[in-house]
């Protein structure tokens, strides 16, 4: 894996405007195989809940970091599929644990991006307001998913 998220890089990332789920396909791309530019393209429209406050932007990359690590290319395999739920699922356990919520609006303090007046005030408040814990949800899910790749990518 890549050098481990530090609460310093992941602030410095979302301070030049990359989402928290860019952060996360920042950090694993080179482990899985993805160019750092293609990484930052693919997550770039899961930030903020997809926009509209839903599942974090950092679960839904650490969702498909472990689909590039876990996941299947050829017709269903029942068995592959079932190793990728388990690998969801045991993310997903994990970040609430750790966060409370895999939801993007509930970690942002009820506010949400699909709202135009809450978005606004997310967005005011920038890093040193609401978004002040985002980097820490960015350093949570790269922890995890080095945890849970570790094996995977020796």
């Amino acid at each position: 894996m890549a050098e481990k998220m530090t609460l310093e890089k992941a602030t410095e990332l979302l301070s030049q405007g990359f989402h928290c789920s860019q952060v996360v396909m920042w950090h694993t791309a080179e482990a899985l195989g993805l160019d750092k530019a293609q990484a930052l393209k693919l997550s770039a429209g899961l930030g903020g809940g997809c926009f509209h406050g839903d599942v974090c932007g950092t679960v839904s990359a650490a969702v498909v970091s472990l689909g590039l690590a876990y996941g299947f290319n050829e017709p269903y395999s029942a068995a592959q599929n079932a190793i990728l739920v388990q690998k969801v699922q045991e993310f997903e356990k994990r970040f609430t644990e750790k966060n409370g919520s895999i939801v993007c609006k509930d970690l942002l303090g009820g506010k949400s991006f699909a709202i135009p007046e809450e978005s606004a005030e997310i967005m005011a408040g920038g890093l040193a307001g609401i978004l002040k814990n985002c980097p820490a949800y960015c350093v949570a899910a790269c922890d995890i998913l080095d945890d849970m790749l570790k094996e995977q990518l020796k």
